[in-house]
């Protein structure tokens, strides 16, 4: 698969994920609609670093995406905000703690953290150098 078709492929599934998420949601089950939810944010960012040509294979590859991104905002702390909120529903899918609230709006932040990075894939995005790249 070239890096345009796994791209493309990435964006779809994050779609797929987040309408999956709300459906889960609304049929109850909540430990899979907050996987799911974390699942749509995860694609989204490994299709935003794959159309860099950043690191992408693990979990903390994610999270310093998410940062690298945030900075191409106009708002950067709020991103890294809804992405923490994002994160932790990978938790609850396995602990499935969190109340219908609280999950509901987790799954909002996924929909305006992947809104606000919108158009991170393309040749309109201008990306900095990439902390991924570095190791601590």
């Amino acid at each position: 698969m070239s890096t345009q078709a796994e791209i493309e492929n990435h964006a779809e599934v994050s779609e797929r994920f987040l309408r999956r998420a709300i459906a889960e949601f609304e049929n109850g089950d909540l430990p899979q609609a907050s996987e799911k939810a974390w699942g749509a944010v995860a694609h989204y960012l490994k299709a935003a670093a794959k159309f860099r040509g950043w690191r992408n294979n693990s979990h903390s590859d994610l999270s310093d995406i998410a940062t690298d991104l945030a900075h191409e905002t106009t708002n950067p702390r709020i991103v890294r905000r809804l992405y923490r909120s994002v994160e932790a529903l990978h938790q609850n899918f396995y602990e499935d703690r969190w109340a219908d609230q609280l999950v509901s709006d987790a799954i909002g932040d996924a929909q305006e953290l992947i809104s606000r990075l919108e158009n991170r894939t393309g040749p309109e995005a201008s990306p900095r150098p990439s902390q991924a790249r570095r190791r601590r």
